[in-house]
């Protein structure tokens, strides 16, 4: 018997209600570039939410009084939750010359190399990050094309 390849399941909700912002777009963009990602985790919960909110997550588990653009967080090995202020994403967006959608989705590239245990505390780690990121974002895109 052939065993079927476990794919990672992405859920987006869109909690705010001051950026507009396609989730149907985002999520066809992962649907098409599924085959990029692999579990574990299994399953990524993104919650789309304001400054306000991310703010007050900052500060209750990173200790960080000051909103960010993304939290990402591991439930367990295979459930990661992904929470991105949409109001940064716009910012980020405006200066970077792409779509809120492009820019979500960066983001969620961003938190998934999170729950796989990269990290950008160090010049060296950001940049190789960074590095796994622009190629996963540049292959999505590819797909959609």
């Amino acid at each position: 018997m052939k065993r079927r390849k476990r794919v990672v399941r992405f859920h987006i909700e869109n909690r705010q209600q001051k950026v507009k912002i396609d989730c149907i777009k985002i999520m066809t963009a992962l649907e098409k570039g599924k085959t990029v990602f692999n579990p574990p985790p299994l399953d990524i919960n993104i919650s789309l939410v304001n400054n306000k909110k991310i703010k007050e997550l900052n500060r209750k588990f990173l200790q960080k009084n000051t909103p960010t653009d993304i939290l990402s967080f591991k439930i367990s090995r295979y459930e990661g939750e992904i929470i991105i202020s949409a109001e940064m994403a716009d910012e980020n967006c405006k200066r970077y010359g792409m779509t809120v959608e492009d820019e979500v989705l960066y983001l969620i590239i961003h938190g998934y190399l999170h729950l796989k245990n990269y990290t950008d505390y160090s010049e060296k780690e950001r940049k190789r990050m960074f590095r796994i990121q622009d190629r996963i974002f540049k292959m999505i895109k590819e797909f959609g094309t």
